[in-house]
């Protein structure tokens, strides 16, 4: 005996299995990152809160540039597998050369666009969001690293060195292994 929910189940994971491509698990781990990180992200109370927003919204950015990018280059992989299909006379393989094809895709997209276009974008966004505008880089120059105070030198106790790179006592210290 079987309920609507076990038939209803039961076809829709036999349609994913007969149509799976990796851009479905993806967009799903996109479309889950893109929600549940920020929201947990800003729940948390022992960070600052400018940390918890710069976190929440580069992962809110992150999930909906994946979101978008699989979804684009999964359709261009759809037309290039089509055309690579008809140029090498092998349409009878078109499904598993886009389901191969996709695969690459959505690990090269999750390699390189989604980071290029993130860091590219990132803090543009969020200032403009925040309406926070840059801080211009203190430049340092060397008369203020001149006129600071000198390096004092570190005493390490009784160590006495030969060279900067041998302690007079390092063969002494440490675990002894096998009677050495």
């Amino acid at each position: 005996m079987t309920t609507p929910f076990q038939k209803k189940f039961k076809d829709l994971c036999m349609s994913l299995g007969k149509n799976n491509k990796a851009l479905y698990g993806a967009l799903t781990i996109a479309l889950s990152k893109g929600i549940l990180r920020p929201t947990f992200t800003m729940m948390d109370k022992k960070q600052e809160r400018e940390s918890r927003v710069y976190t929440a919204f580069r992962e809110g950015l992150t999930g909906a540039v994946a979101f978008v990018s699989y979804l684009a280059t999964d359709a261009v992989v759809e037309k290039l597998a089509h055309k690579l299909a008809e140029k090498t006379n092998h349409l009878k393989e078109l499904p598993k050369m886009q389901s191969t094809l996709s695969l690459i895709t959505v690990s090269l997209t999750a390699l390189f666009i989604i980071p290029g276009i993130c860091n590219l974008t990132t803090k543009p966004l969020l200032n403009l969001f925040t309406g926070k505008k840059d801080q211009p880089l203190k430049k340092t120059s060397l008369t203020t690293a001149k006129n600071s105070q000198p390096v004092k030198s570190v005493n390490f106790g009784n160590y006495k060195t030969i060279n900067p790179y041998h302690f007079s006592n390092f063969y002494n210290s440490g675990t002894k292994i096998g009677g050495v």
